[in-house]
């Protein structure tokens, strides 16, 4: 058994799905860039960790029934003429958080019935 069949065997027995899938990808990569061990782990573990929270975020939706998702770049800005859209996409990045700042989002009286 090769070295490579053998850390397939482990990624599948420790249930590693994502760095299986791609370890010919990252592999190919790393003889490439010839990075230190550590970035390579890093890259790894990454692609992993990535494809992890993908997968929760994914499933939490399903979970929530939701009757579609919608997402900041599939907002129509021009819809609504008096949105700032840079102002949107500033609270997008959580700053307002970070900072401990407030934030109020005014609605018409009869949207929240």
């Amino acid at each position: 058994m090769t070295a490579i069949e053998r850390l397939r065997t482990t990624l599948a027995a420790m249930n590693l799905t994502a760095i299986d899938a791609r370890l010919e990808t990252l592999l190919e990569a790393a003889s490439k860039k010839e990075p230190s061990y550590a970035d390579f782990l890093l890259e790894v573990m990454s692609a992993e960790a990535d494809a992890r929270k993908l997968r929760y975020v994914k499933t939490r939706l399903q979970l929530a029934h939701l009757p579609y998702v919608k997402t900041f770049d599939q907002f129509d800005f021009g819809f609504q003429a008096s949105i700032d859209e840079r102002q949107i996409r500033d609270l997008r990045t959580l700053r307002f958080v970070h900072e401990a700042s407030n934030v109020i989002l005014p609605v018409p009286p009869e949207a929240t019935t």
